[in-house]
């Protein structure tokens, strides 16, 4: 476990009241939770630009774990923030504070800086200190096979029950939530026939018949229910944890509430007097429970035969008149759930556990490693052994005035809150603690509401490079397979193993069958992008397979275009979309010839964008062909001219422009020979060369500037960085080839999405940016524009090509 950087803040002038007291779990210290996104939502007292105190309160923020200095918020409220959780895709966030309120907002627009509130509830007079979402009842498992199985055997997409269903069982939205006095409530979002369309469903009832002191609980999925463990004080003299079943079911006007109790833990004596937390091991379907306080122990639910007198058996007796009568076992009839500690590790001396175990769900939902976090430190705990494998600390103070060359070589030293408050002694501790969906990062949170990143082994620190490289490519299809984002996995990897693991991954992707290659290709190759873009001499590699993204999207623009299935002569357009016919070749050659004569051209007018981004890309691969051949290099994790699929794709495109009236003819006779032969030629190069002389045309390159936690910028970790103050240090800005460069390169005042400038010359008025890749866009489509340019702006609508959130700039 290693740190990968630290945030820090402005000083306070004045210390939040009684955050330093770990055994006083009454105290609402800042919280934090990561999404399947990686974007990272996390709680503040005040204001994170307030130095002076004037905000306290509770402030909710979400940062993208690449670039944590962007910190966006997303609400405010006057009482502290309790709870907050995100959904299983990670679009929905609840927040819930100290007084009874739950919120749940989304983003607008898919910004990550503007977000809207899409229900609310209140429970008046109700601590909330936990909640979750329901499940949606879809699951993507990684089943325990050989790696050289196909990956459809080795990760399954399985149908579990969802825990509010609707209609033909469909599953439908909400959340549940428990408050401190033992509480339960769901809420749904409103009706279409209620009068308030903000103010969600909802039903309440109680955990035990009698109102209890819940200092603490944990809740996850189970068969379509939701299990519940909640930590109990009653009278301060007892500790123990009470479980239940709560089952959700659809009843108008609201759910209804169905909770069937489990067996309780008692904890022993020395518990009572520190502050206990608990977590399920898995977030779904758990089997085994943890909980934290003088020690930590890992609890087991099971099934236990008591034998009794056959007089106190269920069954009907021997001999008696009930039809079917016949002796039972005691063991058959008296099978009860008991609770038995199955490992404990010993904690060290003179430190509580002041914060919940975080669990991560690993790749099938099933995590190795358990995280504690103790006041000023974190442990990494393995399930297998009964032991802590790590424990590295928390430095929570200083950093903030010094350059980041001095802070990654020295921990920091100064002062943070206040003039009493120094390194040695005081200043903040840990509060809250959460590992990312595929176990690859973990992020705590201390008082001052500054994050602390670290990086887990995967999925031990001295794996051997095979297993390493074996192990992140099953993650990657995984994440592959599933949606989830894998910068967590990334951030993890060895800048020696990362070209193994590129070309281990897309090996195992190209022996797939061609169904699932056809279906997947588009997450496939965001990850091949998100891989190149670790190493700072593939800047290449991710400029072509960004520009063989954008080279599909046009197709599927021109496709959509064409139709030829409505026309009534659709034979040369149909050789042109179809490229598995044994004549495709000739068919093309014929339709280039007369491509001038059909009537359907007009139909790609709208895509001369497009269209003229195609051709630019097929000038530029041209040019690095001779480049290539004339440097005598090998090329570096991919070449558009070395793939044949790209080369036949380019050709069909630069036909279709020709279609649209675009001037394309200096390159359908080099496409075309490049298309037919394995290896170019020496007068195909020599053609190619005289391409620079002829065409005026703009050169592509799509590696942009950008500054974020992954990019290669040579840093040692572990980095410390200040909210609201991007690091120079860690911008790095790939050089384009020679091929490459020219007076109209595009440049980062584009448009990504629809190749043209944004306007306003260097500072646009609006515009959206990905942090992530550094690409550009408009704010959103225009309703006047072409059906056909709406489609294709609403295919990287909610997410950019890399995969990365959009945020909204101004300089109005």
């Amino acid at each position: 476990m290693e740190l990968l950087y630290s945030m820090r803040r402005k000083p306070l002038k004045c210390e939040p009241p009684h955050f330093e007291s770990p055994s006083d779990y009454d105290v609402i210290r800042p919280i934090c939770t990561i999404s399947n996104a990686n974007i990272i939502a996390f709680s503040s007292p005040t204001e994170l630009t307030d130095s002076e105190g004037d905000t306290w309160g509770g402030h909710v923020y979400v940062c993208d774990l690449d670039t944590p200095w962007d910190s966006h918020k997303v609400t405010s409220t006057s009482y502290p923030v309790s709870a907050l959780e995100w959904d299983l895709e990670g679009k929905q966030l609840l927040v819930a504070t100290t007084v009874g309120s739950v919120s749940v907002f989304t983003q607008k627009d898919y910004l990550l800086n503007e977000w809207l509130c899409l229900y609310t509830a209140n429970f008046s007079g109700e601590h909330v200190i936990r909640s979750i979402f329901f499940h949606n009842g879809r699951r993507v498992v990684a089943v325990d096979k050989k790696p050289d199985a196909p990956i459809t055997e080795r990760i399954q997409l399985l149908r579990s029950t969802p825990t509010l269903k609707g209609f033909g069982g469909s599953p439908l939205e909400g959340a549940l939530i428990i408050t401190a006095t033992g509480l339960i409530g769901a809420l749904t979002p409103p009706s279409s026939t209620s009068s308030d369309i903000n103010q969600a469903q909802v039903s309440t009832d109680c955990l035990r018949p009698t109102r209890d002191h819940i200092t603490t609980a944990s809740i996850a999925h189970k068969n379509g229910s939701l299990i519940i463990a909640a930590v109990s004080r009653s009278g301060g003299s007892r500790c123990c944890v009470v479980c239940a079943l709560c089952s959700v079911a659809t009843a108008a006007p609201s759910p209804q509430i169905k909770i069937s109790p489990l067996p309780t833990i008692y904890l022993p004596h020395q518990y009572v007097a520190s502050s206990v937390s608990i977590s399920w091991w898995h977030r779904e379907d758990p089997d085994s429970l943890l909980v934290a306080g003088s020690t930590l122990s890992l609890w087991k639910c099971t099934e236990r035969s008591h034998q009794v007198h056959k007089l106190f058996s269920k069954g009907p007796l021997q001999g008696s008149t009930t039809p079917g009568g016949g002796l039972q076992s005691g063991a058959d009839c008296f099978n009860t759930l008991v609770w038995q500690s199955v490992s404990a590790w010993a904690a060290e001396a003179g430190r509580v556990c002041c914060a919940r175990a975080a669990v991560g769900a690993g790749a099938g939902g099933g995590a190795p490693h358990a995280v504690l976090a103790a006041p000023r430190a974190l442990h990494l705990v393995a399930r297998d052994s009964a032991h802590i494998l790590c424990s590295r600390p928390v430095i929570t103070s200083g950093g903030v005035g010094s350059s980041l060359a001095e802070v990654t070589t020295t921990p920091p030293k100064k002062p943070k809150y206040g003039p009493g408050v120094t390194s040695g002694g005081g200043g903040a501790v840990v509060s809250c603690v959460e590992m990312s969906q595929l176990g690859g990062v973990v992020v705590a949170i201390d008082t001052y509401a500054q994050l602390h990143v670290y990086k887990l082994p995967q999925p031990w620190a001295d794996i051997p490079t095979p297993l390493a490289v074996q192990q992140a490519t099953s993650l990657l299809e995984y994440a592959m397979v599933s949606g989830v984002d894998c910068l967590d996995v990334l951030l993890t990897l060895k800048h020696s193993v990362g070209e193994l693991v590129y070309e281990r991954f897309t090996e195992t992707f190209q022996r797939q069958p061609p169904t699932f290659q056809q279906y997947y290709f588009h997450s496939w190759l965001k990850l091949r992008i998100a891989l190149c873009r670790l190493s700072p001499g593939a800047a290449s590699s991710v400029s072509w397979l960004t520009c063989l993204q954008s080279l599909q999207a046009a197709w599927a623009c021109v496709c959509g275009a064409l139709r030829a299935d409505d026309k009534p002569d659709s034979a040369p357009l149909a050789a042109l979309l179809d490229d598995h016919s044994h004549d495709h070749d000739k068919s093309l050659l014929a339709l280039e010839t007369k491509c001038d004569t059909i009537p359907e051209a007009a139909s790609l007018a709208p895509l001369r964008l497009l269209l003229q981004r195609a051709l630019d890309i097929a000038l530029t691969a041209m040019l690095s062909l001779c480049h290539h051949q004339h440097q005598h290099l090998m090329h570096h994790f991919y070449e558009v001219w070395a793939d044949s699929a790209a080369v036949a794709l380019l050709r069909r495109l630069a036909s279709a422009a020709r279609l649209g009236g675009r001037a394309a003819e200096p390159l359908l006779r080099p496409l075309a020979r490049l298309a037919a032969s394995a290896a170019p030629k020496p007068d195909l190069i020599e053609e190619c060369a005289a391409l620079t002389a002829q065409w005026t045309g703009a050169r592509v390159w799509e590696a942009l500037p950008r500054c974020s936690v992954a990019a290669p910028h040579d840093r040692l970790w572990p980095l410390y960085l200040e909210y609201g103050v991007e690091p120079e240090a860690l911008r790095f800005i790939p050089e384009p080839p020679p091929y490459a460069q020219c007076e109209t390169t595009p440049s980062i005042t584009m448009d990504s999405i629809r190749y043209m400038y944004l306007g306003g010359g260097s500072r646009p008025a609006r515009w959206r940016q990905c942090a992530r890749c550094g690409a550009r866009a408009l704010p959103a489509a225009q309703p006047a524009r072409h059906p056909l340019q709406r489609a294709c702006d609403a295919r990287f609508l909610p997410a950019c090509r890399c995969g990365g959130k959009w945020t909204l700039f101004s300089n109005i």
